[in-house]
């Protein structure tokens, strides 16, 4: 009798239930479990068909997999499709994940995204596992796009209709092929909203323009050979990476681009690797005059081999042109002895603002050690040095830690904190 009595209050619930909330369970089940939900009642038949948020990820597909583990694309390809098809109502966005083993006679991602631009879809996320796959040109005809994001993929220049995506505040290309230099440039023009922009080992352009007056996060890693900043007096945050070391000429114009960035905008926050820290740097002895970031509160010195004499130097030229910096982080790659007679270590230059420094990957090398008490002897608040790494023995640890201790420090409040990973302490030392 209980029983029954509680089968009837669940039958009323669904049926008796505000489209809102109904709306809302839906939003939080995976869209196979949303369409199954359609048996628990009349006014649950079809409310899964105005689900606003596509999402077709690896977990779609994992649930469309053949008994053997193999992907099954022609029964997802078709499941999409039918969704589309009955769907009755605005999309916000649509994530595609296209396994590695997909048939792309299957592929009807052209229909798919005429849908989409047809009823003002806002989010678009398209991830190819390896291979690059087309993305049809009337994704340009997507003229609410706030957001977009590629991987794996090749693009073709957008019809001459196409002025930009007036709305698109995120842009995130990843391994993304273009088949025309102009590309790039026609694929943000008139994006006067652009916020964050992210570009990855891409293929086919080998000079950039970035222009977006609105631009507040950027992040470029691959290989380029020149780079231009026209109009972002609105950057906030800058990371930067180069696989390989360019020629000197084209160090010269990256350098240019750097320097440009400490007099053109409000830059908080920069990340470099060896290979851009050693450009800044040349840059630098090329105008014989410094070069400041005035404004710069975190500075990010990544896969940074300290091992090497130019490079340590490197990074004290680029430390010493962000006199502001609350936040300091260097990932070390490797710690080789340098010769420390060969570095030329200003004691007389003070990070007055320096609170908190980050070393990972320290080895106990002179090199770091000596960089170690440069920044203990130069700042004059700090409070933090964290250190991290998975490499020190039993006997290194202790050996470092005497080496650490016996530093003269410009802080009083300085404290060393040795990481057991990257978010936990292991234990703290109070010089």
């Amino acid at each position: 009798m209980a029983c029954s009595k509680s089968s009837k209050k669940m039958k009323d619930f669904f049926e008796n239930a505000p489209d809102l909330v109904i709306g809302k369970i839906l939003e939080n089940l995976p869209i196979r479990m949303a369409a199954q939900a359609s048996v628990l009642s009349k006014k649950w038949r079809h409310a899964w068909l105005s689900l606003e948020n596509l999402i077709f990820d690896s977990d779609f597909q994992k649930q469309q997999e053949n008994e053997d583990g193999s992907c099954n694309w022609r029964k997802s390809s078709r499941i999409i499709s039918r969704i589309l098809l009955h769907h009755n109502g605005p999309i916000h966005s649509f994530d595609l994940y296209v396994p590695e083993d997909a048939d792309e006679d299957h592929m009807n991602l052209s229909q798919w995204i005429s849908f989409l631009s047809k009823n003002g879809v806002q989010m678009i996320t398209i991830t190819h596992w390896d291979s690059k796959m087309y993305i049809p040109s009337n994704i340009f005809r997507c003229s609410e796009l706030v957001y977009l994001e590629l991987a794996n993929c090749t693009l073709n220049p957008p019809p001459t209709c196409f002025h930009g995506f007036p709305k698109l505040k995120y842009l995130e290309l990843v391994n993304v092929e273009f088949t025309n230099q102009n590309i790039f440039c026609s694929l943000i023009e008139n994006c006067r909203m652009l916020v964050t922009l992210i570009l990855v080992d891409w293929v086919g352009i080998d000079h950039f323009v970035i222009d977006a007056p609105s631009l507040q996060t950027l992040i470029i890693i691959g290989d380029f050979e020149s780079l231009a900043f026209r109009n972002v007096s609105s950057l906030e945050s800058i990371s930067m990476g180069l696989r390989k070391m360019p020629e000197i000429l084209v160090t010269v114009e990256i350098a240019d681009a750097i320097n440009l960035l400490a007099s053109s905008c409000q830059l908080q926050c920069i990340s470099f690797d060896d290979h851009l820290c050693k450009i800044f740097a040349a840059g630098g002895l090329i105008r014989s005059s410094s070069v400041t970031f005035n404004q710069l509160q975190e500075l990010r010195l990544i896969n940074i081999s300290l091992g090497k004499f130019r490079v340590l130097r490197d990074v004290l030229s680029m430390i010493e042109s962000c006199p502001y910096i609350k936040k300091l982080i260097i990932l070390v790659t490797s710690g080789k002895n340098v010769g420390q007679h060969m570095v030329d270590f200003n004691y007389n230059y003070k990070l007055d603002h320096l609170q908190e420094v980050y070393i990972e990957g320290i080895t106990g090398s002179s090199a770091e050690l000596k960089l170690v008490e440069y920044l203990l002897a130069i700042s004059p608040v700090l409070e933090n040095m964290f250190f991290y790494s998975g490499k020190l023995g039993i006997e290194s640890e202790p050996k470092m830690l005497r080496a650490l201790m016996g530093f003269p420090r410009a802080s009083p409040k300085a404290r060393l904190l040795f990481l057991e990973n990257r978010y936990e302490v292991k234990f703290a030392v109070q010089l």
